[in-house]
């Protein structure tokens, strides 16, 4: 466990919240308004944020502005139901958290679990100045991988979510859903990381690419079923016969819903694979 020292300074430069953030978070949970306003006179834009503890003691600066960063301002954390199905199985183990985005569930993971190996894997420009830096302001020893993971290795158009929720970007984009804009990435699959000696393999994979899911999947068919893999976490939609969870029941997982610790509800639900007595065991859906 790491001190507090360490927690709120690294190399003399203050990690604490300060007094002016947290006044900002207390006003961001009482919904009153006058915050753009107050924020404004405070001197600051819409390109700055607050530094926050979220209530797993894992410190992020977080944009007022977006959906995500919002939801934890207002509540503590975001899906906390993801990290605690991630951490009952972890131990000392390694996760990849793939779609990583600025980092919550890997660095906390981390902090809360020094002996494990964390690996996040983030195609975005933009996340990969905001993870890099919020593992710096943890001291989080998590190991950042700028690829995506998909069912071929290569180049794949990424598409950056909407303003105001980047958690939307992915590589395969929803026909209902206006993109800020896109860019080519480079993309592996799992499984070549793996046999190549480029990644340990898994022992929990967290997946939230935005749709996406059953492609990452497929690149990593060999990983599914090896035993040790324990826990997949992952996003998908609430339909019971899903080709995501089809390849993780082939591969002898069950998957069954997490319910909602946060106000995050939308059109996708997350969802728990651990492996099974039978390979061919159906989703246990409520």
């Amino acid at each position: 466990m790491c001190s507090l020292s360490r927690l709120f300074t690294l190399s003399g430069v203050a990690t604490k919240p300060s007094l002016t953030d947290r006044f900002f978070r207390a006003y961001a949970k009482t919904r009153l308004r006058g915050f753009i306003r107050l924020w404004r006179i405070s001197g600051r834009d819409f390109h700055d944020t607050l530094r926050v503890t979220t209530s797993k003691r894992s410190v992020f600066d977080l944009s007022p502005w977006s959906y995500i960063d919002a939801i934890i301002l207002r509540e503590g954390y975001y899906e906390s139901e993801v990290l605690d199905a991630i951490t009952s199985e972890l131990g000392s183990g390694i996760l990849w958290d793939v779609g990583a985005h600025f980092g919550l569930h890997g660095i906390t993971a981390k902090n809360m679990l020094p002996a494990s190996h964390v690996v996040c894997f983030e195609p975005s420009i933009e996340m990969l100045g905001r993870l890099s830096r919020n593992r710096t302001l943890n001291q989080a020893e998590v190991d950042i991988v700028s690829l995506a993971l998909s069912n071929r290795d290569g180049f794949q158009t990424f598409y950056v979510g909407p303003p105001g929720n980047p958690g939307m970007s992915t590589l395969s984009p929803w026909s209902e859903v206006s993109y800020e804009r896109n860019y080519v990435v480079a993309s592996a699959r799992g499984d070549d990381l793996v046999a190549k000696g480029v990644m340990p393999s898994p022992t929990v994979i967290k997946l939230d690419v935005e749709g996406h899911e059953f492609q990452a999947l497929e690149g990593m068919a060999g990983i599914l079923r090896s035993q040790t893999l324990k826990v997949v976490v992952f996003e998908d939609s609430r339909a019971e016969d899903t080709p995501a969870k089809a390849l993780l029941n082939a591969a002898g997982f069950s998957c069954s819903p997490l319910s909602r610790l946060e106000a995050s509800n939308h059109g996708l639900d997350n969802f728990v694979a651990r492996r099974g007595s039978s390979p061919l065991g159906r989703s246990k859906q409520s």
